[in-house]
């Protein structure tokens, strides 16, 4: 008990205190008072302005156009409203552009050798299950037109000559057909 009454004591000294400092540091206290009231009881003058009267209004102020208000009232102490939505058509990113299509029936043709038989060079293409032979300068599937022709690449171009391809050697021209019905003596598949 002896512990509550000394914790009592300190804490209504310290309100004391307290109370004593805020009424003697206080703006409202009793020495500004003192100062409020003597410059009621003996009121000052302000010097004239310098044209030595009053000063004139500037009544063309009042003429002036109000400015315009928002048309919807904000409230500043809510969140900030959202920023405004970019245009759609700006956003929309463009998508790739078309395949070509001389490039993708070009990619579905195949060189698989060439004869060279003197001064004439004949290239082999497959197109699907077509063989063309061809020669430089001619032109087959009515689409393609043969520039060039050497051992590992044949060239092809457009008919109007704007767009070309080049053909590399298919990696399975040089190997032999897969063999028949095996021959006596041979094991299934093999090849001589």
């Amino acid at each position: 008990m002896d512990v509550k009454k000394k914790h009592l004591l300190i804490l209504v000294a310290l309100l004391g205190a307290w109370g004593l400092i805020f009424a003697f540091r206080s703006p409202g206290g009793p020495a500004s008072r003192r100062e409020v009231r003597a410059a009621v009881a003996r009121p000052t003058r302000t010097p004239a302005a310098q044209g030595g009267g009053l000063p004139r209004l500037k009544t063309g102020l009042l003429e002036l156009p109000r400015p315009a208000y928002p048309p919807e009232v904000q409230n500043i102490f809510g969140t900030p409203p959202p920023p405004p939505r970019p245009p759609l058509a700006a956003v929309t990113p463009a998508g790739p552009p078309p395949p070509d299509p001389f490039q993708e029936e070009g990619k579905r043709l195949r060189y698989v050798g060439f004869l060279d038989a003197g001064k004439v060079k004949l290239a082999f293409i497959v197109q699907g299950q077509e063989v063309h032979t061809v020669e430089v300068g001619a032109t087959f599937s009515a689409r393609f037109r043969v520039q060039a022709i050497a051992e590992d690449a044949v060239l092809l171009s457009s008919l109007d000559g704007e767009k070309q391809i080049r053909l590399p050697l298919a990696p399975d021209a040089g190997s032999r057909p897969p063999a028949g019905p095996a021959a006596p003596g041979r094991p299934e598949g093999h090849r001589p």
